[in-house]
């Protein structure tokens, strides 16, 4: 029998040279800078905010932001959510004063508007809320033994 050749392979080996990689930047520094970036975009909303009368989308396309990013600025930072309750509460008194502008000159839908909003404590709605006594739910949650018992109480007062 024939000897059997032996292969032998060599794999050619050569050193890798090390992957760059940059350099970290301390993450203090990298914090500060996002929280001074995340900062500037806030005032930028803040402006386009109280220029679009304080409505929220076109505020947020102005700077290339979502309304998510909004919402998450407004539910993350005190200081930011009050800034923006103070433009839209200035932006209501400012509507306000329109109205009652329209009001003075006599346009009667606005004074209808009015009091249908303002005066519904006074009877002007189109939608009155029944409530029970001390506002209790006007559905009771008696048994109907204790109904029964109740119709028949006031029934004998009528009679005497």
């Amino acid at each position: 029998m024939a000897e059997a050749k032996k292969k032998t392979t060599t794999k050619k080996v050569t050193a890798s040279k090390p992957k760059a990689t940059k350099a970290k930047k301390p993450q203090a520094k990298g914090a500060k800078a996002n929280k001074e970036a995340k900062a500037q975009r806030q005032k930028k909303f803040l402006e386009a905010f109280a220029n679009t009368n304080g409505i929220i989308a076109p505020a947020c396309e102005s700077i290339g932001i979502s309304r998510k990013t909004f919402y998450l600025w407004k539910n993350e930072d005190k200081d930011f959510a009050e800034l923006v309750e103070e433009i839209a509460e200035r932006q209501t008194d400012f509507v306000e004063g329109k109205l009652q502008q329209k009001i003075d000159e006599g346009d009667t839908t606005a004074i209808i508007f009015y009091l249908k909003t303002k005066g519904r404590n006074r009877g002007y709605s189109e939608r009155i809320e029944l409530t029970g006594k001390d506002g209790e739910d006007l559905i009771s949650k008696k048994s109907d033994e204790e109904l029964e018992a109740r119709i028949k109480e006031l029934e004998k007062k009528i009679k005497d």
